[in-house]
């Protein structure tokens, strides 16, 4: 998954930020590795047995909100650990991409380590661990079977980081340039589409994984993933082509980003269900994601709040879509409970706790309180970062360009390139011709007499830069 987002996030920003993103995804698993290794995995999934009275073992009433053990791997939970260190990353890569061009690498390091080691383990417990919504408490009263059902973190993982994203950009404000004066939208493009296309196709195989990594209901789980994100990036497109034709009559375009990040989208929310639910389900969810997609990409800029990614229209929107649509397509055969369009009702013969609105409801608290505890936070964490003016680089650098300013080394250098035949080859021809011993084609050779003898040659000629150039001055020094 990280190699995935650091080629899309790569291609989708300019040639002089890539140094930069790289970075931060990269550190994105180190730093998550030891922060998810120290503490995200203990609050995740570090429960407590407590023996009872009876002889049977419970948990600590704590573990039913929050992990209370096993810090610094304190166990032998390897396989577990490394699994789901993975999605802790990836909450934190769904923020950084969002800020993207324009924030300070101090305020990544300090917000990742809060992301990766208490926001997001947090809500993991709650959904995957012992916690309140994958065991609903009995106060509730709840039937026995609704319980929370995300099976790939579409809420807990995409929705806490597209949450988080969202606070973010808020926070930082747009990239210069991205809106004027009238509030009008100006596309900013990214500088490598091949490099977008190669981490969209990385992204998809590593959804696979980790769904597969569940190991329930793989098959289907593998098809409805793909099945849902192709029917999202299709849709998508075709509405993008056709829309400027059919409302205003104007040339239609395909649009490969579009279709990129509507794909990625549907993937996303049927990481909710994918499990439970028909293939045809997963069509129709992924033909919602697109359109829930287009839309927050909309809303978003209407309210001026700049994503350069989509990481919010595809991971906020995507996984409360996919989470809140799941029980109306699951089917009994698969989760226990029929949804909401296969109900029969509660006639006398059928108990009420077959009434699927109940899981409904449960998703609707579970999202809402996820996304209130990642608000919450966030607005603290990134608020502080802004007060202490850690937010967001100078204006100079974020017009210059963050990767010479920040890191001295930028993804491009400009004296890296050349293939040695236009004016870099004449040079290196003079040097030869500077010290006919050396060269190639023999002292008294033709090709030397009309190189000392080419007016094209002077030194007032070259260029700053180039390896080529700089051999040659030095050389002429030490004439």
């Amino acid at each position: 998954m990280q190699c995935g987002f650091a080629l899309f996030e790569a291609g989708a920003v300019r040639a002089k930020n890539v140094t930069n993103i790289l970075l931060k995804n990269f550190l994105d698993a180190l730093i998550g590795m030891i922060v998810y290794w120290a503490v995200g995995y203990a609050f995740a999934f570090g429960n407590t047995v407590v023996p009872g009275s009876d002889g049977n073992y419970t948990y600590h009433p704590t573990n039913s909100f929050i992990g209370n053990n096993h810090f610094f791997l304190s166990g032998s939970f390897y396989g577990e650990f490394f699994f789901n260190f993975v999605f802790a990353a990836t909450a934190t890569t769904i923020t950084s991409g969002a800020i993207v061009e324009r924030s300070q690498l101090s305020s990544y390091l300090i917000y990742s380590f809060f992301l990766t080691g208490f926001i997001q383990p947090v809500t993991v417990h709650w959904t995957w661990s012992t916690g309140f919504l994958l065991y609903p408490p009995s106060w509730f009263n709840l039937p026995e079977n609704v319980y929370f059902r995300d099976y790939a973190g579409a809420c807990s993982v995409h929705g806490v980081g597209g949450a988080c994203a969202l606070i973010a950009c808020i926070f930082v404000g747009p990239r210069i340039g991205r809106f004027d004066a009238n509030k009008k939208k100006y596309h900013i493009p990214g500088h490598s589409t091949p490099l977008t296309a190669l981490g969209g196709f990385i992204l998809i195989i590593g959804f696979l994984g980790m769904v597969m990594g569940h190991a329930n209901n793989i098959e289907l789980s593998a098809i409805n993933m793909v099945l849902g994100g192709s029917a999202s990036g299709l849709t998508a497109m075709f509405v993008k082509y056709s829309k400027p034709r059919l409302i205003f009559w104007e040339r239609q375009m395909w649009s490969f980003l579009t279709l990129v990040d509507s794909t990625l989208c549907g993937m996303v929310a049927l990481c909710a269900g994918c499990n439970i639910i028909e293939t045809y389900g997963a069509f129709v969810i992924g033909v919602l994601a697109a359109f829930v997609y287009m839309g927050t990409e909309k809303l978003l800029h209407k309210f001026l709040i700049d994503d350069p990614l989509g990481s919010v229209a595809t991971h906020l929107g995507g996984g409360l879509l996919g989470t809140l649509a799941t029980p109306f397509f699951m089917v009994k055969k698969y989760s226990g409970l029929n949804g909401i369009f296969y109900w029969e009702g509660c006639p006398a013969d059928i108990p009420s706790e077959d009434c699927p609105f109940y899981q409904w409801a449960w998703h609707i608290f579970g999202c809402t309180i996820m996304i209130a505890w990642t608000t919450f936070f966030c607005i603290i964490l990134f608020g502080i970062l802004w007060k202490l003016d850690l937010l967001r680089v100078d204006r100079d650098t974020e017009i210059r360009g963050i990767d010479i300013k920040v890191h001295g080394e930028p993804a491009y250098p400009e004296m890296a390139y050349g293939h040695g035949w236009d004016n870099d080859g004449e040079f290196s021809l003079q040097v030869m011709a500077n010290d006919p011993e050396k060269n190639p084609f023999g002292a008294n050779s033709e090709t030397v007499k009309k190189l000392h003898g080419a007016a094209s040659m002077k030194k007032d000629s070259m260029t700053q830069g180039g390896l080529i150039q700089m051999v040659l001055a030095n050389h002429t020094k030490g004439l």
